[in-house]
């Protein structure tokens, strides 16, 4: 796994107006924390940030000038649009160790289901686990493909990485091939699906699914 190194200052100021300030100037607070050391106030380039948001990385090599210290990103906040960030946790790790996070899931394929009228509902885009730091992978992809109507994906049959363990109920549903809701789609006016349900032919087709990394 390679792990992005990610430039931080140390930041002096605090409070509300000096936090509006760094983020008018292209800034974004954060925190390092854990382990037992105390805490560092941290300030990095907005860019930076998103650039490691958009790729789904995890772990950095936080770069503070006087000293690196890997980190795993613990929380990110946004403003309550939930369209601009505000702040970012990262908490001190080993590669050596393993950590408990969430690991987005990336539904691949068309449900057979939906030449049907199956519809795809996502119970769940993630997944809770403990995973070693040195292997935490960007995203666990799952095959939609074999869904018929009423067939369902439960965590247990994740494909985890290596030496992860699931943290959820393993009987917990997380994908399903749902029958098409008639009295919706008939009345006019009605109200839409629940949140989460999308039909199964707006899923990545199958024959663009990428297979499964090797482990």
């Amino acid at each position: 796994m390679q792990i992005p190194v990610l430039k931080a200052e140390r930041r002096a100021n605090s409070g509300t107006k000096a936090m509006r300030k760094l983020r008018a100037n292209g800034g974004l607070p954060g925190v390092l924390y854990g382990r037992g050391s105390e805490n560092i106030n941290l300030q990095f380039r907005l860019r930076d940030i998103e650039k490691l948001v958009h790729d789904a990385d995890h772990v950095v090599e936080l770069d503070m000038g006087d000293g690196k210290q890997t980190a795993l990103v613990r929380g990110l906040q946004r403003d309550f649009m939930g369209d601009y960030l505000q702040h970012i946790d990262f908490i001190r790790i080993d590669l050596h160790d393993k950590v408990r996070l969430k690991l987005p899931l990336k539904f691949v394929g068309t449900p057979r289901g939906a030449a049907h009228g199956g519809l795809l509902e996502v119970m769940r885009g993630d997944v809770d686990v403990h995973c070693p730091a040195a292997g935490i992978p960007k995203f666990i992809e799952l095959e939609v493909t074999h869904l018929e109507v009423g067939d369902s994906v439960r965590f247990k049959d994740l494909k985890l990485p290596e030496g992860a363990e699931l943290v959820p109920n393993p009987e917990g549903v997380v994908v399903k091939c749902a029958h098409a809701r008639r009295a919706i789609e008939e009345t006019p006016g009605a109200a839409p699906a629940a949140p989460g349900a999308a039909p199964a032919a707006a899923a990545a087709p199958a024959a663009a699914a990428k297979p499964a990394a090797k482990k």
